[in-house]
């Protein structure tokens, strides 16, 4: 099928790419189809943008925080494993989203509220996390000079 994007124009997805919000985004209910897009085209980068096929101008810019964050660690609750149909816990993608106010040194992550995505079942849900150590906005480069080489 063919979308329409703000960012990236038209788009040709595969209908099994669709991924299903079925209560949307928080703060973008009315949206609950998304598509999966990696930020480069060889697939090489942790980073992805997350874009409404039902309004082009919504889209998300996330990161795998695995990349940036190796001591990250979420536990779901079983309503939410129930939710997205997890059956395995190597079936789901988890991704925070990141917001870049000026350069992309100072770019943050919300690691409080992971999206997660069912790989097999195209489910997803944003998640908030009852842990009072991961925050809205975690600078995303504090910690690694490194990555934030690779990404310049």
């Amino acid at each position: 099928m063919k979308i329409q994007t703000s960012r990236f124009g038209e788009l040709e997805i595969a209908d099994s790419s669709v991924i299903t919000f079925n209560k949307g985004i928080p703060g973008f209910e009315e949206s609950k189809k998304y598509v999966l897009i990696p930020a480069d085209e060889k697939g090489e980068t942790p980073f992805f943008f997350l874009q409404s096929i039902e309004k082009e101008e919504v889209n998300f810019f996330l990161v795998d925080p695995f990349s940036y964050f190796k001591e990250y660690d979420i536990k779901l609750a079983e309503q939410m494993v129930d939710r997205l149909q997890l059956e395995d816990s190597t079936d789901a993608i988890v991704l925070t989203t990141v917001t870049v106010k000026d350069e992309i040194k100072n770019a943050t992550t919300n690691l409080k509220a992971p999206i997660i995505i069912n790989n097999n079942s195209q489910l997803g849900m944003q998640i908030v996390l009852d842990n009072k150590d991961y925050l809205i906005k975690q600078p995303l480069f504090q910690h690694s000079e490194i990555a934030v080489a690779r990404q310049v």
